[in-house]
């Protein structure tokens, strides 16, 4: 039942408030099968780009060395986790 749970995390937010990246969770929870997504949190302040969310999934590729497969699903967690009507979720996943 826990993986029905969406939880959408900013490792990057994260690492500068409160937890390094070695110690944060999200790859755990999603090595877990956990239905996690990545997320901004206020990027102004934590992101360098005009593509904070680009930034985190690239950090998570650096970081816990996920292949294209894993941010595929990734990425399509986070559609399943928003709030647009089935239709439109559909689409994107293809």
């Amino acid at each position: 039942y826990i993986e029905q749970i969406g939880i959408a995390m900013s490792p990057m937010s994260n690492n500068s408030l409160f937890v390094s990246y070695d110690k944060n969770p999200f790859d755990t929870y999603f090595r877990r099968g956990l239905n996690v997504s990545l997320s901004t949190d206020d990027p102004l302040q934590f992101h360098v780009t005009h593509e904070p969310l680009i930034e985190e999934y690239g950090l998570a590729k650096q970081v816990w060395h996920y292949s294209n497969t894993d941010l595929c699903e990734i990425a399509r967690n986070s559609v399943l986790q928003s709030g647009f009507e089935h239709a439109i979720k559909a689409y994107w996943l293809g």
